[in-house]
């Protein structure tokens, strides 16, 4: 039951990844700098006001992705509490799987500058190509 919601948790965070990702490039999709308007340029305008009424949704999710990585050893999820759950694995003798959840910690605390710097650089773009283009910020 455990690895179900360790796994859960990860592919949420995988997504969130993959989201910001994909709102980073939102600008590059939804305008074409050559004027040609591709096969459908509808579908284009409707992807982009479907992804700019997202932005508060993505934002919110981000803070609590951030919120539960950087949680004190006491936060399920966060690389802390991965970190005490290695150290007992450890003083139990259970090596392997010590190694494992150091890994995963190690994989946790790498996602935290990635989160932020989405979260500082990559939104505010998108927002203000958002409110630039009239497809508003979904607020």
């Amino acid at each position: 039951m455990r690895s179900s919601t360790r796994i859960r948790r990860l592919a949420a965070i995988g997504a969130i990844a993959t989201a910001m990702s994909l709102a980073g490039a939102a600008p590059a999709l939804a305008a074409d700098p050559s004027g040609d308007p591709g096969p459908n340029p509808t579908a284009t305008g409707e992807r982009a006001k479907k992804l700019c009424g997202r932005l508060p949704q993505l934002l919110a999710r981000i803070d609590k992705a951030l919120a539960r990585l950087q949680g004190g050893a006491d936060t399920p999820g966060s690389v802390e509490f991965v970190k005490k759950r290695a150290e007992k694995a450890r003083a139990n003798g259970n090596t392997d799987l010590a190694t494992a959840l150091d890994s995963r910690a190690k994989a946790r605390a790498d996602m935290i500058p990635v989160l932020q710097k989405r979260k500082a650089e990559g939104l505010p773009k998108l927002t203000d190509w958002c409110t630039s283009h009239g497809y508003g910020t979904g607020e």
